[in-house]
Parts: structure tokens; sequence; C-alpha cells
């Protein structure tokens, strides 16, 4: 009977002993790492986690330079002295090279908000580039910068404006920009890396234009306002779908002209013109 008792007592005591252990790297490994961020960060800063990727720590890991040592990336705010003055966002990233950490980037832009902090591959060249996106203010949107890494320090290799950005993985990774045209309508471009910047690619945009559409189509759905049937438009002749955008136009011109707003039915008939040379170009090459 005894023996019954002892086995399970000691397992139940290995486990603790393995959680204790394990829990003291951790403490440790925390310790560690927050010495090292307070070594590095400003005096008067405070760390801070982006909007995006959701659950993202104001600090992460990944190996740039693929030496099997991971950098750590410190995101951080320093507040205005004087509210609600814009604050600004900082990004320090941190390589060790013989026992000592070194900074491979640190960079400040000014903004009210962190809106993305992350890493995925745009260059397609299997290591990971890094993104920082900081919100200038509701109407100015955001601005992202993406860093790649290059002899040793993480080099700024793209800048892009943006209201809303999604990143999209279809073989080949793109960025989703959604940029403000008025109201709540926007102008979305689906970029990737060409090799020297980035470009609209049209694959990628159109395996994401049904998130376009149904977008448009709920507000659609609550209010038929040509600024909706505008930017829809230009999505469609950005996804070679000339019906769809032709529908488009004509119904966003009809709504413009009812409004007697002549600049808008201007901008639809250049739309047009844009939707009829790009279907000719279209067919040229293919017949080519």
């Amino acid at each position: 009977m005894k023996k019954v008792i002892f086995l399970p007592l000691m397992i139940f005591l290995l486990l603790n002993l393995a959680t204790i252990f394990a829990n003291a790297e951790v403490e440790k490994l925390d310790k560690d790492l927050i010495k090292v961020i307070n070594e590095f960060i400003p005096s008067a800063s405070q760390l801070v986690s982006p909007e995006e990727p959701k659950s993202t720590k104001p600090y992460q890991f990944y190996d740039f330079n693929q030496d099997g040592q991971e950098e750590i990336i410190i995101t951080y705010e320093i507040k205005a002295k004087e509210q609600p003055n814009p604050s600004q966002y900082g990004v320090i990233v941190l390589s060790k090279e013989n026992e000592r950490w070194e900074k491979v980037l640190e960079t400040q832009t000014q903004g009210v908000g962190l809106d993305f902090s992350g890493v995925a591959d745009i260059t397609g060249d299997g290591t990971k580039e890094y993104f920082f996106g900081v919100t200038i203010g509701a109407s100015a949107g955001n601005k992202l910068e993406i860093f790649k890494w290059n002899n040793n320090y993480l080099e700024r290799i793209a800048e892009v404006p943006y209201h809303m950005m999604e990143m999209i993985s279809n073989k080949k990774v793109g960025i989703a920009v959604w940029q403000r045209y008025i109201a709540d309508t926007y102008f979305v471009d689906v970029l990737k890396w060409n090799g020297s910047k980035l470009v609209l690619d049209e694959e990628l945009y159109s395996s994401y234009y049904p998130v376009i559409e149904k977008f448009y189509n709920d507000k659609i759905s609550k209010m038929d306002a040509w600024f909706y049937w505008y930017t829809l438009a230009d999505a469609q002749v950005k996804a070679n779908l000339y019906d769809k955008a032709r529908d488009s136009i004509q119904k966003g011109t009809e709504l413009a002209e009812q409004l007697s707003f002549p600049d808008v039915v201007e901008n639809f008939n250049q739309l047009k013109v844009k939707l009829e040379n790009k279907e000719k170009s279209n067919k040229s090459n293919a017949m080519h």
C-alpha cells in the first residue's frame, strides 16, 4: 500500500520540480532580457506593443543574419512633454556579436500610435524583413518602413503611406495597402517586391479582390453613393475585371450627374479611359 502511495507522490514531486526549474529559467531569461532592454532604450521611454499583429509584445525575436542567434526587436514610446502632442515611436534592433549586444537598427517616427511591428519575407529571399508602421494621425494615416538585413545592419528598403494594411501570403508575400480617398472609401494597391522596389502585383491583386468587393458591397448596401462606386471601379480596373468596372463606372457616373458634380463625372470619364486603354493593352499582349 505504501508503494502505491509513494509512486504517485514521487511523480508529483518530480513534476513540480521540473515546473520550478522551468519557471526559474524563464525568470532568469526575463531578467536578462529586461537588463539588455533597459541598457539600450532611451531613458525617458517606455516599452509599447503595436496594434498589429495582435498580441505582439514590445520585444520580438528573429534571426535576421541567420547565424543561429536571434536578434531582439524592441519597440518603445517617448511621450511628448506637453500632452496631447504626438509621441516619438521608436524601434531598436540588437544583434549579439562576441557576447556583446550591439544596435543594428535604431529609428524613431513622430506619431500618435504604433500601428505595426513584425517580420515577413517580402523580398522572397528566404529571410524576413522588418516592418515598422507608425500612425501619424487620423487624416494622415500611417507610415510603414521596411528594413532588410544587409552587411550586418538593417537597411531601409521601402516606405509606404497607408490607412489600412494587410499582409498577404499566397505563394508569394505581398502587402494590401488601403489609402483613404474621401469619407470611408479607399484606393487599394497590392504590392510586391520586384527586386528593387514595391510594385503593384496583378496576380496578388486578383486573389485579394474579393476582400475589396465585399467591403464595398457592404457599404453600398447601406448607402448608394458615387464615391463607393468610384473606388470600387478603380479596384476592378486593377483586377482586370473590365465588365464589372464598366458597370460600376456607369452607376457612379449616373449618381454624380444627378448631384450635378461635373468634376466627379470627369473623374469617372478618366477612369473609363484608363479602363479602355488597359483592356486594349491586355488584348494586344494576348495576341502576341
